[in-house]
């Protein structure tokens, strides 16, 4: 009776330690995959400028993270190269910035008309269009 009360306690206790380790680890998990998708785009934004001219490709992207969307602030792709990706989680807003080549970007479509790209509003694709001295960013469709 002993020993069995002793395994049940041991038991308990590993249940508790090991269900705190695993609710820490969830945010951190999402965090990796947030930051990821950003990567994604950037990684994205470098191969059409190092493609040079004539360079033309359709990305296609996730419109969600966790089924949660996104958003990509493009203000300052240009003018301070960089980028912002903000997500809403269910543990908490996360918000990373990315740093992008320097090159003049130009961006078309409805859905980055105020340079503020919500992940769920459109499509999920954007047209990478490099003529040399400019990345035109379309998104494609609405």
């Amino acid at each position: 009776m002993v020993y069995t009360t002793v395994f049940m306690f041991i038991a308990i206790a590993a249940f508790v330690v090991v269900n705190d380790i695993q609710s820490t680890e969830i945010p951190l998990q999402q965090n990796n995959v947030v930051q990821e998708v950003g990567n994604s785009h950037v990684t994205m934004l470098i191969l059409a400028i190092k493609g040079g001219e004539g360079f033309s490709y359709n990305y296609t992207f996730q419109k969600t993270v966790f089924n949660l969307p996104y958003t990509l602030y493009l203000h300052n792709l240009s003018n301070a190269h960089y980028m912002v990706l903000e997500w809403e989680g269910g543990y908490g807003n996360y918000s990373y910035s990315y740093d992008v080549p320097s090159y003049n970007y130009i961006l078309e479509g409805s859905c980055l008309a105020d340079n503020v790209f919500v992940s769920d509003e459109c499509t999920n694709m954007f047209m990478f269009y490099n003529d040399g001295e400019n990345l035109t960013i379309t998104q494609v469709g609405s």
